[in-house]
């Protein structure tokens, strides 16, 4: 017994059925995560090592160099590049995509443990990190204060922070800004000198004063003690009187060659919003944890503590959350969801004229789509962009085999046959057809499965998820839609006024449409010419569109980044960051917050993404996109307008930050320039900048490798120093402990609260030239000798940073694309530099979305040209014949004309989006084919003339496809005109669908039917049908 028949003979079993998967999927989808992309791993490890103090020289000859060597032998390794910058080391190690990342992990652990032997003493030990996908700042919260602004750092850090860290999938907590307080202890230079004193002498007995030391315990009796002695200073003022050498006899106290303050850490940061100093707070989450509910009981978290905890001046704002940006997507995309089944009803009832028929095809969609949610639920797949987005695009598709089986089944109701027998009869005709359909659309979406990347990870998602929903909707069109025609459908039509004229315009459309076929048949060369016109057009028009990876979304976030030059002070960069944060304030009218932050605290993290006292970045958030008038990329353009009239930016650049970041870099155009001399790549670098310029679309052309900032450089004199017994390591640790200061082994404790203890010059005295003359060094008898009468002191130029590749130096260019796309700005970069003539040793190279651009477009097309083989192999097998399969393949190659026309008629560029809307087309646009070419084979069974079995076949079996075609389309269409957020992301992918499924069912409808003719005449030698009187059969 058939399928069809058993939904037929028990519809109250199958009902259950269905309404137990339903009930199951409505369970499933309560369960499913929210995130905006689904979960995954980067193969990436980063090694991180600090040495404090250290030049960019330094920490690339004595810790880069050394780990690349020996992260250099692990195995699967695909590229290793590294930044050094001052006081610390960022090596990125990027493995092949699906290389087991935690086996990968344990040989860079080992690495370690031979690398820690070989650095410097006072180096730290290489700290490894992981990236996952979820180590992205779910939000970004600022906090605002009054009078008690000194104090907001510390109350965000301990009290606010600590509380957050407690929410339930929050995973690390970082601050930022604000006044960090410290325990200084300033030293006289002249005072030291007047009393002989070394700071290393000061540091060796502050060592020892200030200290915590468990001592045992003793046992008495029944009791034990335990034995403490309490060293720390108890207030920091109580240090001035510690007694830290003697002389002429008499004890010298650090007040005397000493200041201490309790007081805040030098400004190596900033933090402003909305025209107020600020503090941010940085919020991560768990890998496993649902982005939504966190970033909700977050705000939640932040109000209960707003009226608990918060001083009455202590206020807050949120200045990014990510979840805002997942919830409007997704509410975007279940708009379209909606108003796409809105669309399919009216299609489907205007064809039908039929309230039980087109009720039965629009219930294919919710029961499709609620399949997906179990599966969903078992493999572990989050609601995403990705996700939904398919769940949208399907919705349009899964209803294509309802309106087959259900038009079929109508036909025999209206030819007088019994309900049932007519639901069984309808079913069974176009069972063949639909499987075969169903099989193609398959047979093109489960090989994105197999696409590597970080693409692939994302298209993995989507092609299960939408195969999924179409195997279901076969398995509906030949059990739920049987079922219900046996017991609802009807002879006679709705009686509705518009019928009448529907009606009779669709009786029109069928004979004018045969009376095409029958022009057609007999006016082939014609049809054919026409067709190779429509083919070099195809051809022509591809060369005509523009090129990208991914299309830019307009996410309402506006980021300033930018550099001034090397040397430049923390304070000055503030400044310059104020004055772009007034500049919103005053000139934006979409703007809702605007925030700054900059300068550097040191950390290996912020030497790989290049921070440092000169660089600044701001962020503008704009008011929902509903609710302005201009875009985010105009109010852009406006802000990189200002900032090139502004003068003295290094590099400074303007755009919208985005949600899916594919490569490395924040800009899609990367030129790497490979050489040995930073000099020298530098000049070339900014040569080849200055070319670049002058392409027409390039923006926010920027050479990141920092220009070489001002050094002083001490060369010490070893024979004199020899002879005055000085030995060169105490003078760089006395440098040291001058400049860049020391930090006692012990905190300074005030209740549970801790803050460091730092000995260092006084500051006027450590900013100064002439100090620098008059400093005094310890010898090993202890006396101070003057460090001019050992070393000469020469002011010289050195590279902040170095970055490396493959273990070689090279610099980039990083470049934007505006009014013309990523595709054509790079192809003119690139016959800019084949014509650039380079010294030798130099050499260039493309990388970014473009380098990204060619192996994702390699995949997809070697992916189509798979699916046009599953394609014809399946047909081929349902047909049991090589010739059907090729007449019903010419439907193929038109899509493209289509896709062509829509994507040049509405400016939108070829991207990965529109390729997998290619994709798509190659496994649906065969599918009216096969419903016609496998009509047309069964009246020529009964009987009929090829010429009238084509006529016949066409004029009966255009509604159907008319029908199948206008709900893909239709539900297709809130997504390509759709202006919400995340709406350019998908447009793309609508618009080729819509564009090659309307091209290709025109040309079905008049191509496919010549070839046919043209085939059966011309290449098949052996009858296959035994026609009526007068036909004929080749």
């Amino acid at each position: 017994m058939k399928l069809w028949e058993i939904a037929v003979q028990r519809p109250i079993a199958t009902l259950m059925v269905f309404v137990a998967v339903i009930l199951l999927g409505a369970v499933s989808f309560i369960g499913i995560k929210v995130d905006l992309l689904p979960e995954f791993e980067p193969p990436v490890i980063l090694a991180i090592t600090t040495w404090a103090g250290a030049a960019a020289s330094d920490i690339e000859q004595e810790i880069t160099e050394e780990v690349e060597d020996r992260m250099a032998t692990i195995q699967g390794l695909d590229e290793i590049t590294s930044t050094s910058s001052d006081g610390a080391s960022a090596v990125v190690l990027r493995f092949k995509w699906g290389e087991d990342l935690d086996a990968r992990m344990g040989d860079a652990r080992d690495q370690v443990n031979i690398i820690r032997r070989r650095l410097p003493e006072d180096a730290d030990d290489p700290i490894l990190i992981k990236v996952t996908s979820s180590a992205m700042p779910v939000m970004l919260v600022v906090f605002k204060a009054g009078p008690t602004f000194p104090g907001l750092y510390h109350f965000v850090d301990n009290d606010i922070s600590k509380a957050i860290q407690q929410v339930p999938g929050v995973g690390d907590v970082s601050v930022f800004g604000g006044e960090q307080r410290e325990i200084k202890i300033l030293l006289d230079v002249e005072k030291l000198k007047a009393y002989n004193l070394s700071p290393q002498q000061i540091y060796s007995v502050m060592q020892q004063e200030h200290f915590n030391l468990p001592a045992g315990s003793f046992k008495e009796g029944m009791i034990e003690y335990q034995m403490r002695v309490p060293g720390r200073f108890q207030i920091p003022s109580d240090m001035g009187y510690t007694i830290v050498g003697t002389f002429n006899g008499k004890p010298v106290y650090l007040k005397d060659v000493a200041r201490v303050e309790d007081g805040y850490k030098d400004a190596s940061t900033f933090g402003w919003a909305d025209g107020a100093r600020s503090v941010v707070m940085m919020v991560t989450k768990n890998t496993d944890a649902n982005t939504v509910q966190v970033s909700n009981e977050i705000k939640a978290r932040l109000a209960e503590l707003k009226g608990s905890l918060f001083p009455p001046d202590v206020d807050y704002i949120i200045g990014y959350d990510q979840s805002k940006f997942i919830l409007n997507s997704l509410q975007q995309l279940a708009s379209t969801l909606i108003y796409g089944i809105v669309f399919v009803f009216l299609v489907t009832y205007a064809f039908l004229r039929r309230i039980p028929g087109t009720l039965a095809i629009c219930g294919a969609i919710p029961f499709s789509l609620i399949v997906t949610f179990i599966a969903m639920r078992l493999l572990g797949y989050t609601v995403n962009l990705m996700t939904l987005s398919a769940l949208t695009v399907a919705s349009g598709m899964v209803v294509d085999n309802a309106i087959v089986a259900t038009d079929q089944i109508i036909y025999h109701i209206e030819a007088g046959e019994k309900r049932s027998i007519a639901s069984i009869l309808g079913a069974g005709e176009v069972g063949s057809a639909l499987a075969a359909s169903t099989l193609t659309t398959l047979a093109v979406l489960i090989p994105l499965i197999f696409i590597t990347g970080l693409v692939g990870i994302f298209f993995s998602s989507l092609s299960v998820v939408m195969s999924l929903a179409i195997a279901a909707s076969l398995v509906v069109s030949l059990t739920f839609i049987p079922m219900v025609g046996s017991k609802t459908f009807r002879t006679r039509e709705d009686k509705l006024f518009i019928h009448r004229y529907s009606k009779r315009f669709l009786a029109w459309l069928e004979h004018r449409y045969a009376l095409s076929i029958n022009w057609a048949l007999h006016n082939r060369k014609k049809i054919i010419a026409l067709a190779m016109m429509c083919m070099v057009f195809t051809v022509f028009g591809f060369t005509r569109l523009g090129y990208e990876l991914v299309p830019k979304s307009d996410t309402g976030s506006v980021r300033v980044n930018f550099r001034l030059p090397e040397g430049t002070r923390v304070e000055e960069t503030e400044r310059v960051a104020k004055d772009i944060m007034s500049f919103a304030l005053k000139n934006i009218p979409e703007l809702q917050s605007v925030y700054i932050y900059g300068g550097s605290s040191g950390s290996g993290m912020e030497a790989l993404r290049g921070e440092s006292s000169n660089t600044g970045t701001a962020g503008i958030e704009l008011i929902p996109k509903g609710e302005r008038k201009r875009s985010g990329f105009q109010v852009a353009a406006q802000l990189r307008q200002y900032l090139t009239a502004k003068p003295g930016f290094e590099s400074v650049s303007s755009s919208i930050s985005s949600p899916i970041m594919t490569g490395g870099s924040s800009k899609p155009i990367v030129i790497e320039l490979y050489g040995d001399d930073i000099n020298e790549l530098l000049k070339v670098g900014d040569m080849i900048k200055k070319k670049v310029e002058t392409v027409p679309g390039a923006v926010d052309v920027e050479l990141t490798q920092k220009a070489s900032r001002p050094e002083v450089w001490v060369h010490v004199d070893r024979q004199r120093s020899g002879l005055a017994g000085v030995r060169t390591s105490d003078i760089a640790q006395a440098l040291r402990t001058y400049y860049y200061g020391v930090q006692l082994d012990e905190d300074y404790w005030q209740g549970a609260d801790n803050y460091e203890i730092w000995l260092r010059l006084e500051p006027e005295q450590r900013h100064s030239w002439d100090t620098l003359n008059k400093l005094l060094v310890p010898s090993i008898d202890g006396q101070m000798v003057r460090l001019n009468n050992l070393a000469s002191i020469d002011e010289e130029l050195g590279p902040p940073e170095v970055h490396r590749k493959n273990r070689q130096r090279y610099v980039t260019i990083e470049l934007d694309a505006e009014g013309r796309s990523v595709g054509q700005v790079a192809a003119d970069v690139q016959r800019l530099l084949d014509a650039t003539e380079l010294p030798a040793g130099m050499r260039t190279a493309i990388s970014g979305d473009v380098e990204d651009m060619k192996e994702t477009y390699m995949q997809m097309t070697l992916l189509i040209l798979l699916g046009v083989v599953l394609v014809y192999m399946i047909m081929a097998g349902q047909y049991e014949a090589f010739l059907d399969p090729f007449v019903i393949m010419f439907s193929v190659p038109f899509a493209l004309t289509g896709v062509v026309a829509g994507l040049l008629l509405t400016g939108v560029y070829l991207s990965l989006l529109a390729l997998l809307g290619i994709v798509m087309l190659v496994g649906t646009v065969v599918n009216n084919a096969i419903v016609l070419v496998d009509y047309v084979n069964l009246l020529r069974a009964r009987g009929y003339t090829m010429h009238d079995a084509l006529v016949e076949g066409g004029e009966r079996r255009l509604r159907p496809i008319l029908m199948t075609t206008l709900t893909t389309i239709f539900g297709m269409l809130p997504m390509a005109i759709s202006r919400g957020e995340g709406a350019e992301i998908w447009r793309p992918l609508a618009i080729s669908v819509i564009g090659g499924l309307t091209f290709s069912t025109l040309v079905t409808l008049v191509l496919i039917p010549v070839v046919y003719s043209l085939v059966e005449e011309k290449i098949r030698r052996r009858p296959r049908f035994v026609e009526a009187k007068g036909g004929f059969s080749r």
